[in-house]
This record gives C-alpha cells, sequence and structure tokens, in this order.
C-alpha cells in the first residue's frame, strides 16, 4: 500500500514539473501582447526617419546545389540521390541612394535564424551597403539540409554541416553581389489573380481558402524585367519519401516564367501557406508536377499583362520584435507540456515582424506559418491606404503554425497540434500586428 501511494505521489509530482494547463487568456489581456505593443512607437520613428527618393532595383541569382550529396530536410537520413531540378538563391535590391534593402529568398525549407545570423554577418562586412534584409524561402520541402542545430536540427535540418552553411553564405554574397553591380532606376508595379482549383485548405475542405497568386513587378531603364510572387500552397507536391533535390513547384514555376518575353527574372516567396496545400491527384508523377507550375505560369502571364508600372520615391523598412505566449506544445487538448521542457528541447525562440513598403506594394515577412484564411482579414485597412500586400513566411525565425481559433481544440492535425507552439489565438495576435504594421507604414 505504501509502495502504491508513493507512486501516485511521484506521479503527481512528475506531472506538476512537467505539464501544465493550456493557456486561453484573450491576447490583447496578455503581458505579451503588452510587450510587443509597447515597440510600436519605436517602429514608427524608425518609419518616419526614413527619407524619400527615387527608387532603383538590382536583381541576381546564385546556385546554391551542392556539388556532391548532402542530406536533405525533413526525413531523408541519407544524402540525396537524384536531382530533379537545381536550387538557388534570389535577390533583389532596393535603394533609393540614402539606404539599400535586399530581399532575398531561398529554395530551402525555412531560413533557419542560425543561418540568417551568419549571412547578415557576412553581409554586413562587404560594401554592399545593405541596411536592412528581408528574407524569405519557397519552402520546398526537398531541399538541401544542413544549416540547423541542435536537436530539431539533426531530427529535420539535416543537422549542421559548416560546408553547406558556407555554400549558402558565399552563394548569397554572389547574388547580392549581381543584383548591385545591375541596380538601375527602375519602375514597379502590382498585380494579383485568383486561381482555380489549384489550393485547397487541408484543415478543413470547407473553409476559406487563399487563391491568389500576387506579384510585384519591376522594369528598369534598359527595359528589362523581373517579378517577385507569392503563393499560399505548400510545396509539398513531391512524395516525401523521395530521396531527390527538388525546388517543388515553385523552381518550374519561375523557369516557365522566365519564359515569358517580357520577364527575365523572377523570385518566389511563401505566402500565408500555414493550412493550405497544392492540388494533387493520383500517385506522384513529376509530368504532372511540372504541368502545375505551367497552370500557375499562364495565371502570372495573365496578370502581370495588365499591371500599371510607376516610379517610386517610397522605400521603408522595419523589424518589429514580437513577443508571443509561452511555448504550447500540447499533450492533450487542454494540457501542455511546461515551458521549460519546450525550450530544453527546441531552444528558445525570438521572432520579429519583417515590413518592406516599395512604392504602394507592402510586403509583410512573418516568423509563422501563417493561414491563408486571414488574407481577407487585411483588406480593409489596404483598401483605406491604397496599398497591396504580400504576405510571405519564414523571415529568419521560425515559431511554428498559427491557424484560427476555432481549429485549437477542434481539429488535432499537426498544424493545430504539434506545429502549433504558441497555444490558442496566435494566429489572430500575428493578424492583429500586421494591421497595426499595415497602418503605419
Amino acid at each position: 500500500m505504501l509502495r502504491l501511494a508513493l507512486t501516485v505521489l511521484l506521479l503527481a509530482i512528475l506531472m506538476i514539473i512537467l505539464f501544465t494547463p493550456v493557456d486561453d487568456t484573450s491576447f490583447r489581456e496578455s503581458n505579451f501582447y503588452q510587450d510587443t505593443m509597447a515597440g510600436l512607437d519605436s517602429v514608427r520613428n524608425v518609419l518616419d526617419r526614413q527619407p524619400s527618393g527615387k527608387v532603383h532595383i538590382g536583381w541576381g541569382q546564385a546556385s546554391i546545389t551542392p556539388e556532391s550529396p548532402v542530406r536533405l530536410t525533413g526525413n531523408h537520413w541519407q544524402p540525396f540521390d537524384t536531382i530533379y531540378d537545381p536550387v538557388y538563391v534570389r535577390s533583389f535590391i532596393f535603394s533609393n541612394d540614402y539606404h539599400k534593402i535586399a530581399l532575398i529568398s531561398y529554395d530551402l525549407w525555412i531560413v533557419h535564424p542560425q543561418l540568417a545570423k551568419a549571412i547578415s554577418k557576412a553581409v554586413e562586412a562587404t560594401d554592399l551597403g545593405i541596411t536592412g534584409i528581408y528574407f524569405t524561402a519557397s519552402h520546398t520541402h526537398s531541399s538541401v539540409g544542413g544549416w540547423g542545430r541542435g536537436l530539431l536540427g539533426k531530427l529535420v535540418m539535416g543537422g549542421n554541416n559548416h560546408k553547406m552553411v558556407d555554400l549558402l553564405v558565399q552563394s548569397t554574397l554572389t547574388s547580392l553581389e549581381a543584383a548591385n553591380t545591375n541596380i538601375e532606376a527602375s519602375v514597379i508595379g502590382f498585380g494579383a489573380v485568383s486561381t482555380y482549383n489549384m489550393v485547397i485548405n487541408r484543415l478543413d475542405r470547407d473553409g476559406l481558402v487563399d487563391d491568389k497568386i500576387r506579384l510585384l513587378k519591376a522594369k528598369n531603364r534598359l527595359g528589362e524585367q523581373a517579378v517577385f510572387t507569392t503563393f499560399s500552397a505548400h510545396p509539398v507536391y513531391m512524395d516525401k519519401n523521395l530521396n531527390a533535390l527538388s525546388s517543388d513547384y515553385p523552381g518550374p514555376l519561375l523557369t516557365y516564367v522566365k519564359e515569358l518575353d517580357s520577364i527575365g527574372f523572377a523570385s518566389f516567396g511563401a505566402g500565408a501557406m500555414g493550412s493550405h496545400s497544392p492540388v494533387r491527384t493520383g500517385p506522384f508523377v513529376y509530368e504532372n508536377l511540372l504541368q502545375y507550375s505551367r497552370h500557375l505560369k499562364d495565371y502570372i502571364a495573365g496578370a502581370e499583362d495588365g499591371i500599371t508600372m510607376d516610379s517610386t520615391d517610397i522605400l521603408r523598412f522595419v523589424q518589429w520584435p514580437v513577443t508571443m505566449r509561452s511555448p504550447h506544445f500540447r499533450i492533450t487538448d487542454h494540457w501542455r507540456v511546461r515551458p521549460w521542457l519546450f525550450h530544453a528541447v527546441l531552444g528558445k525562440n525570438t521572432g520579429y515582424i519583417t515590413c518592406l513598403r516599395i512604392g504602394n506594394t507592402v510586403l509583410v515577412g512573418l516568423p509563422v506559418e501563417l493561414s491563408g484564411e486571414f488574407y481577407s482579414q487585411f483588406e480593409a485597412i489596404c483598401r483605406q491606404k491604397g496599398i497591396s500586400l504580400m504576405i510571405t513566411s519564414f523571415n529568419g525565425n521560425y515559431l511554428g503554425y498559427v491557424n484560427p481559433e476555432n481549429y485549437y481544440f477542434t481539429i488535432s492535425k499537426p498544424e493545430t497540434r504539434e506545429m502549433n507552439w504558441y497555444g490558442p489565438q496566435a494566429g489572430e495576435y500575428i493578424v492583429a500586428l500586421v494591421n497595426e504594421l499595415l497602418a503605419i507604414i
């Protein structure tokens, strides 16, 4: 009897030490919201101090395909044995003679914080004069790994391969140097078009879907044209058990876009992908992936033809540090592991929202995978301010998925359970912060 009592007592103590209830306090009443909002005045002051001037634009790219096979991201424990298509880093530089902002996108799963730090340090050591970096990635699940430390890095990011990190850093510098060399006076414009039967809401087949392709188009004084495009379908067209290097559908899409007579350079950033996947039927066939990319290219071709282009002297950039709710890695609907245990396994993560405005187009880079269902909640303020919005993910931080609160307790999927790290209302919280930024940018 005593042994049973001691066992029960020990289990109770372990429960108290390891687990705690889910915190569903309204985010507006929480300290983490107040802490973040306290920094909004500083963000406003940074924006107010940024001078205007005619915006010049350059672009360039470099390969990040390694000379010999390396581990891929995801569940690939062996080096890749096939290359479906090469992978790249692509860069834009926006300059108005007062500061230079780099928009860098990678054919990678994410931009890991340690990778972003290494690249930022390397850029600072150059004479490029870049004053701000806007990171994003395509989010292909079939690209090179080797750029992540810690337990999570070993499990899903291909480990920590110094040669791969060096390649990513050097290739980034090469793409930036090419962009810097090609900076010219330019005009820009924004376009968006809805697609049909190209993306689904994988959490709720009857839920809202962000089906639009969005593109920022630039044309320099030499007549050369480039586009930066976003889409909300996860690049998971490839089967996850294929040990093949690929940029998934975004890579072929960019190749097809560059075959258009009007476009010489194209880049892709992951949109609001937190609940969206591409429409794919039947077993994986690579030709079907190529056909999917061609269909998306056709939508882009139709959208970019009607874009109005003009010069601008508006160039603004800011990073807003974001405090999140304490970690919520759940073991049941209403119980989670304690934050100290989460931090011990995954580390202490910090985050910020990145915002870049060029003319009347605003790019907002998030440290989370935001559900495309939220996109409509930005429309009112965008109409009021006369701006166009492009949401991107993987801005150099990673804080998991955020989806609508109504899914948090009703759907048990990785997007709402294992990968939703910061509790209920995380999506609504991020949306509120984005709207605050849009009001002042």
